[in-house]
C-alpha cells in the first residue's frame, strides 16, 4: 500500500448498497471507486489533470509535481480501472495518484489512464465527496480543446457556481459562452453544484494536437492564481518527455469510451 498504515489512511467509499439500490450515503452511480489519503486537505485547491485532448491535463499536473517536488499522500482504486501500473525508478504507482504541498495547500490529483465515461463519473464524483469531506478549498480541473483557428494562447473556463466564473474572470479567464464538457471534467462540475464545493474548469486552446505550449500556459496561470512558484519556460521543452511518459501508460489503457475532452 503506497499510501500508509490503515491508522492514519481516510477512506472514502461510494457505491451502491448490496441490494442494488442506492441509499442517502451512496454516490449515485454504480461502479465502486475508493479514495485513500494519508495527510489532510483541509484548506487545499485540488488541480485535476487527466488525459485528453493533447494529454494537456497530466502533462502540467505532472510538471506541477515534479517541479514542487510534491509528496504522494493518496490514491484512488476501483476495479474498473484499466489493468495499467505507472512505473518509476522501478516501483510501480497507483493508476490515479494524489500529491500534496501541505506548505502552500496545493493537491494535485494525476493520472495518465483513460477511464470509461461510468467509471470516470463515479472517479469525478468521488473526487468531489473526497474534497468536501476533507474541507478542501476548490478543485480546478485543467484540460484542453482543439481549437486549430486560435490566433492567440486563450485560455476558457467554466464553473460549478457564478461565483466560480467570476474567480476564473478575475484571473483573465473567459467564460464558455456555449458549449459541453464530458468525462472526469463534466462529473466534477454536476458533483460540484450539486454538493456546494466549488469547482472551476479551464480549457487551453490547442492549435494541434501536439500544442506542448498551451500545457505552459496553463502552468503560468495556475502559478498566477495559486502562487505555486514552478518555472514554467521550461515546459514547452519538458513536455515532449512528459508527453512520452504519459502516451505509454495513456496507449496501454485506452477503451472503447472516450471524453471529447476533461
Amino acid at each position: 500500500m503506497c499510501c500508509g498504515t490503515t491508522a492514519d489512511i481516510v477512506r472514502y467509499v461510494f457505491r451502491t448498497g448490496g441490494d442494488g439500490h442506492l441509499n442517502r450515503n451512496a454516490a449515485l452511480f454504480s461502479v465502486g471507486v475508493k479514495i485513500e489519503v494519508k495527510k489532510p486537505l483541509k484548506g487545499h485547491t485540488v488541480i485535476v489533470g487527466f488525459p485528453g485532448i493533447g494529454l494537456v491535463g497530466p502533462i502540467a499536473a505532472k510538471h506541477i509535481v515534479d517541479s514542487m517536488g510534491m509528496e504522494l499522500i493518496g490514491a484512488a482504486f476501483s476495479e474498473s480501472f484499466p489493468t495499467v501500473a505507472a512505473i518509476k525508478n522501478g516501483v510501480s504507482l497507483p493508476p490515479v495518484r494524489i500529491y500534496a504541498d501541505g506548505e502552500k495547500k496545493i493537491a494535485v490529483v494525476l493520472s495518465e489512464i483513460l477511464f470509461s465515461d461510468k467509471t470516470a463519473k463515479a472517479l469525478g464524483e468521488t473526487l468531489v465527496e473526497t474534497a468536501k469531506n476533507e474541507g478542501a478549498k476548490r478543485i480546478l480541473s485543467i484540460a484542453g480543446v482543439l481549437v486549430p483557428t486560435a490566433s492567440s494562447r486563450v485560455l476558457w473556463g467554466a464553473g460549478s457556481t457564478k461565483e466560480e466564473v467570476e474567480f476564473l474572470k478575475g484571473y483573465g479567464i473567459q467564460p464558455v459562452e456555449k458549449g459541453i464538457t464530458t468525462g472526469i471534467s463534466a462529473a466534477l462540475l454536476v458533483k460540484g453544484q450539486e454538493t456546494g464545493v466549488p469547482v472551476a474548469l479551464i480549457l487551453g486552446a490547442l492549435r494541434t494536437k501536439e500544442d506542448y505550449r498551451t500545457a505552459a500556459e496553463i502552468v503560468k496561470k495556475l502559478d498566477e492564481m495559486l502562487g505555486l512558484d514552478v518555472s514554467y519556460g521550461e515546459l514547452t521543452e519538458r513536455a515532449k518527455n512528459i508527453e512520452k511518459e504519459v502516451c505509454n501508460i495513456f496507449a496501454r489503457s485506452k477503451q472503447r469510451d472516450s471524453p471529447m475532452y476533461g
